[in-house]
């Protein structure tokens, strides 16, 4: 093996696609489509290659249920659809047509789509309605003021 090869990274026109930003994780770091496939367990290049091969519609749900296991934050989640169809134009077509928009790679969400976007909604409800508990509860309970306390004893 020559020293250039030891060095290259391997499939070089998916290298965009594999490094492209899908969200912060629950721990803070970025997370990308190579970090993703790797926790996975998966080759991110053979895979990457594999989803280059498919139809527009199966790779979109590929990656949307590969990104949907991440721990990312709800926001990210959120945005799961337009994630995917943005880092879908950098994927390299072999074998498939080039998806033209963002707004024709998410036309039509799959019903594994619907459920994380429901899962999500729920999150954002509960967390939402749980900090407005939490706010409440801490105000109904304050401490009286000393000059009411002094008179009361």
């Amino acid at each position: 093996m020559s020293w250039s090869d030891a060095v290259a990274l391997k499939n070089s026109d998916l290298n965009a696609f594999l490094f492209a930003d899908v969200g912060v994780g629950s721990n803070g770091c970025e997370l990308t489509i190579l970090s993703v496939l790797a926790r996975l367990g998966q080759d991110p290049w053979e895979e990457a290659a594999r989803l280059s091969e498919l139809p527009n519609s199966r790779a979109v749900d590929c990656l949307v249920q590969s990104i949907s296991k991440m721990p990312l934050d709800p926001l990210a989640f959120a945005g799961i659809s337009a994630t995917v169809a943005r880092v879908m134009l950098l994927l390299p077509a072999q074998g498939r047509t080039r998806v033209q928009s963002i707004a024709e790679a998410t036309d039509a969400p799959t019903p594994g789509q619907w459920a994380i976007m429901i899962v999500c909604c729920v999150t954002l409800v509960v967390s939402l309605a749980t900090s407005l508990t939490q706010g409440s509860v801490t105000a109904s309970v304050a401490p009286l003021p000393k000059s009411e306390t002094a008179e009361t004893k």
